[in-house]
C-alpha cells in the first residue's frame, strides 16, 4: 500500500509519551522510580486502572497494566529504552547494592561518552548513557533549529 506523501498534512517531530505495559506493573514502577529515580507518580484519569508517570524533559513517561489494553500484544522485553546520566560510575555501583546488575560493563561510547545497560524486570534493555558535551552541543542546536517542543507550540498559536 503506498502513501502519497505530498498529501501528509505535517512531519512528525516530537515523541509525547512513552508508555510500557506490564502484567506486573508495581514490579517495573519499583525498578524504575525506587532504584533508577524516576520520579514516577499515581495516576488516574477516565476509566483507566491506576497507573503511574511522570514527565521526562518534554515526554511523557508511564507505566500501565495490561489490562489498560485488552487484546492488544504486551509481551515484556520489547522495548529498549535509554536515560541520561550525568555520573555513571555512581548510579552503577548504587545498583549493584541493590542486586542489578549491568548488562556489560560501561564503556566508551564514541569520544566523549560512556554507556552500560541493565534488564527491567521484564526483560527490557535499559540503557544508562553518560552523554559527553558534544551531545549537548548537538541538542543545543537541534532547539535552535525549531525542535524545542514549547517553541514550536508557541509559534503555532
Amino acid at each position: 500500500m503506498g502513501y502519497a506523501m505530498s498529501e501528509r498534512p505535517e512531519n512528525l517531530r516530537f515523541l509525547s509519551g512513552l508508555i510500557v505495559v506490564s502484567t506486573e506493573p508495581e514490579r517495573l514502577v519499583h525498578f524504575y522510580r525506587d532504584l533508577l529515580g524516576v520520579p514516577l507518580v499515581e495516576e488516574r484519569h477516565g476509566d483507566s486502572e491506576p497507573h503511574w508517570g511522570c514527565e521526562l524533559g518534554d515526554v511523557h513517561f508511564a507505566i500501565h497494566p495490561a489490562d489498560d489494553y485488552p487484546g492488544e500484544a504486551t509481551g515484556g522485553g520489547g522495548i529498549k529504552l535509554a536515560f541520561q546520566v550525568f555520573d555513571l560510575d555512581p548510579l552503577v555501583a548504587w545498583l549493584a547494592t541493590h542486586g542489578v546488575e549491568t548488562s556489560y560493563p560501561p564503556v566508551e561510547f564514541g569520544t566523549e561518552s560512556r554507556i552500560t545497560a541493565v534488564r527491567d524486570p521484564d526483560g527490557n534493555l535499559v540503557e544508562l548513557t553518560q552523554l559527553g558535551p558534544s551531545w549537548l552541543d548537538h541538542l543545543r542546536a537541534h532547539r535552535a533549529a525549531g525542535g524545542d517542543l514549547v517553541a514550536h507550540w508557541s509559534e503555532r498559536r
